[in-house]
């Protein structure tokens, strides 16, 4: 504190010489300042109240000197008249002088030559009170003006609001930033600009910082600067995508599916990580459009989880992605070799097999179906073992010339398949004597160590045994 003003100012009043319109003011100042946690400020604010106190003593004291030194000259002048008028041929004195206004301590003595003491130094200027109503009615217009300011015009306002001559007075401007926060508090919603000028005006982000408004209200300011500092100390990829979700909010009323996807969970997040701060940096144009944006949500959410789901379970971890290729592939190549197989028997000539001869068709010579001129395939008996694959290959032994194509693998594949369908019982005939025949085949090439020749159950039944 350099000077008085600055001492009276600090307190909130104007200069004055009242010691209780002093103390009332430190004590009201007081209530503002935690003094455990804020002890600098408390160590100003009672400096300012000591200066305060100890200049309204001194101007006291020195009024008190002075009219102490008047009385005493007045004294002498007295003396010193009834002494002349005792002397004869003595010039009359002159009446006495009236004494000065006691008000104006700057005024010189009349009872003593300028020279003869300096003059008391002059009082700094007092303001003049401003009057309550018009105080009352410049807070409420103030007030209305920055509820209603344009974008980009907060600023502006505040700084007339500050400087209109009805609110110089420190109570004027303590009730002012009392109003505007109460105003933020009640109605939040689209008021960053005028928070960020007020919270830059009133010093609101400072460290331990006390605003002058209602318990509700400076708690909910602490918690948006807070909020807000947390939102600050994210990445800026982070910053970037919340700043587009809050415009995408404003602008779009029914957001598209590839829109919510992107940008409804980061609102979402917003809403219940920084509520305040949320609230203050959406628009009401954006609060209206929340409801849809968070129904697209709701309805787009179980298909996402599907999909999620599904990548989970195929592409979670690297072995699982690669268990997925390698099944791809494998069901790739697999529906390929069954297309080929049906593309050559639709693009081939086919004659339907012959019948068996009635009464030997459970013999190997008469069973065997006779020779065609146009050969079969059988590439399309593939995949699992089931009842209706089996039967579609008992069908095929029996009554197509399989056993004449010139493709032994072909020929070793289908015999290997009806031998699995025997095996797991899905083989309708009980005693298929073609079946022997290939059984018989195969294990006594396998044990000749010869290729299978299963063209040899096409011969009669006295040639195989």
């Amino acid at each position: 504190m350099n000077t008085v003003t600055d001492a009276f100012e600090h307190l909130g009043i104007a200069p004055t010489r009242d010691l209780k319109t002093i103390k009332r003011a430190y004590a009201a100042a007081l209530k503002a300042v935690d003094q455990a946690s804020e002890r600098e400020a408390f160590e100003r604010l009672r400096h300012a109240y000591e200066q305060a106190l100890a200049w309204a003593a001194r101007v006291e004291d020195d009024e008190e000197e002075e009219e102490e030194e008047e009385e005493e000259d007045n004294e002498d002048e007295r003396e010193n008249g009834q002494a002349d008028h005792s002397e004869p041929g003595a010039p009359e004195a002159p009446p006495p002088t009236p004494p000065g206004d006691p008000s104006r301590l700057d005024a010189p003595s009349p009872f003593a030559p300028p020279s003869a003491r300096p003059p008391v130094s002059p009082l700094p200027p007092v303001p003049v009170p401003q009057h309550s109503d018009d105080a009352r009615q410049a807070l409420r217009h103030w007030t209305d003006r920055l509820r209603d300011a344009a974008p980009g015009t907060a600023a502006a306002v505040l700084e007339a609001a500050l400087a209109d001559p009805r609110l110089l007075h420190l109570d004027s401007h303590a009730q002012l930033e009392a109003r505007i926060a109460g105003l933020l508090h009640e109605n939040p919603i689209g008021r960053a600009e005028l928070f960020d000028t007020a919270a830059r005006r009133f010093q609101w982000t400072d460290r331990n910082a006390r605003p002058i408004a209602s318990t509700a209200a400076a708690h909910w300011i602490s918690r948006v600067v807070n909020q807000g500092l947390q939102w600050h100390a994210q990445a800026p990829a982070a910053i970037e995508l919340q700043r587009q979700a809050l415009d995408m909010a404003m602008r779009v009323a029914s957001p598209q599916p590839e829109q919510t996807r992107r940008f409804a969970d980061v609102l979402q997040n917003m809403a219940s990580d920084l509520p305040d701060w949320f609230a203050l940096h959406l628009g009401a144009q954006g609060h209206a459009h929340l409801p849809a944006w968070q129904a697209s949500q709701a309805r787009l959410a179980p298909q996402w989880a599907r999909q999620a789901g599904r990548k989970e379970r195929y592409f979670g971890t690297r072995r699982k992605a690669v268990n997925t290729l390698v099944g791809g592939i494998f069901v790739l190549v697999l529906v390929t070799a069954v297309l080929l197989g049906v593309m050559n028997r639709l693009l081939g000539s086919h004659t339907p097999p012959a019948t068996a001869a009635a009464g030997n068709s459970h013999k190997v010579g008469a069973g065997a179906p006779p020779a065609t001129p146009e050969p079969v395939l059988a590439y399309e008996f593939t995949g699992a073992v089931t009842r209706d694959s089996c039967e579609s290959a008992e069908e095929f032994v029996h009554e197509s010339n399989w056993l004449q194509i010139e493709d032994n693998d072909a020929v070793a594949l289908l015999a290997t398949r009806a031998m699995r369908c025997q095996d797991k019982g899905l083989w309708s005939r009980k005693d298929d004597t073609l079946m022997a025949c290939l059984r018989a085949e195969r294990a006594a090439a396998l044990g000749a160590g010869r290729p299978e020749d299963a063209k040899r159950c096409l011969k009669p039944e006295a040639g195989v045994r």
